[in-house]
């Protein structure tokens, strides 16, 4: 954000501190000491005065520590970066130190930098593994009503998936869902945050893919294939999971973009 006349208000997300905004004296000058250090989806080196009762901390220093080039360069790296840091942007608290949070966004941001294909698949698994930082980890492997082991690819085409619970039911539970508890994943629906039982039915493979996205190691999302009937299920059923977990989850600004480089591939 432009503040006064030379200079930025720039948050980052650190470390140490967690999200923290401060002033960069001087960064709108053309002989900016703070050069490229300052764009957006850049790692710094940062050095800052901190003064505890002060809401806005100032910057000293700060340094490129990786630049990201392929992600500054190329839209459809960018738009799943952007997700990315504004759904981050919207789910932590200013000087909240979260260390789990901070490795999951740096590993995310290398593995795409150097991604060979399939972007859309980096955001699905920060998703789900910010849910599970947050302890809303999903269940993939057990009926989350009566803890029974479940194998997704041993049931029928859909699953019902519990949106309070994260995770699936098995048929017996399913079957004793009342079909009215059961709602469509469709774009206009709002869900209702927090409040009891929520069941939605998918796909069985879509229920499966989701599995293998939290599962799979980070550098190897690029790997999973879809159609894109299962990828708009996925981001219908993710984005029903957050609000329902999230009360401070709104629509994300870079998800136009986003969406539309997902529906050219």
């Amino acid at each position: 954000m432009r503040y006064r006349e030379t200079s930025k208000i720039v948050t980052f997300y650190t470390r140490r501190y967690g999200k923290l905004a401060a002033v960069a004296k001087g960064a709108r000058e053309t002989k900016s000491k703070f050069g490229a250090s300052l764009e957006p989806m850049t790692a710094v080196n940062l050095v800052m005065y901190k003064k505890e009762q002060r809401d806005l901390q100032l910057v000293s220093q700060c340094d490129i520590r990786k630049q990201y080039k392929k992600i500054h360069s190329e839209m459809d790296r960018m738009a799943v970066a952007l997700s990315i840091l504004e759904l981050l942007h919207q789910l932590t608290h200013d000087e909240e130190e979260n260390p789990a949070l901070f490795s999951l966004l740096d590993e995310m941001l290398d593995a795409l930098e150097s991604a060979s294909g399939n972007l859309a698949n980096y955001r699905y698994g920060f998703e789900l593994r910010l849910c599970a930082i947050h302890g809303f980890s999903p269940v993939f492997d057990r009926c989350v009503s009566c803890a029974r082991k479940v194998d997704p690819a041993e049931g029928g085409e859909t699953v019902l998936f519990r949106l309070d619970k994260g995770g699936m039911l098995c048929p017996d539970c399913a079957a004793a869902v009342p079909s009215p508890q059961v709602r469509l994943l469709e774009p206009g629906n709002q869900e209702e945050r927090g409040k009891g039982p929520a069941y939605r039915r998918i796909r069985t493979t879509t229920a499966l893919i989701m599995e293998r996205l939290f599962a799979a190691r980070i550098q190897s999302l690029s790997g999973l294939e879809y159609p894109r009937t299962v990828g708009n299920e996925l981001v219908a059923t993710l984005r029903s999971y957050l609000r329902y977990h999230f009360e401070s989850v709104r629509p994300l600004k870079s998800a136009l973009v986003f969406e539309q480089m997902s529906n050219d591939h």
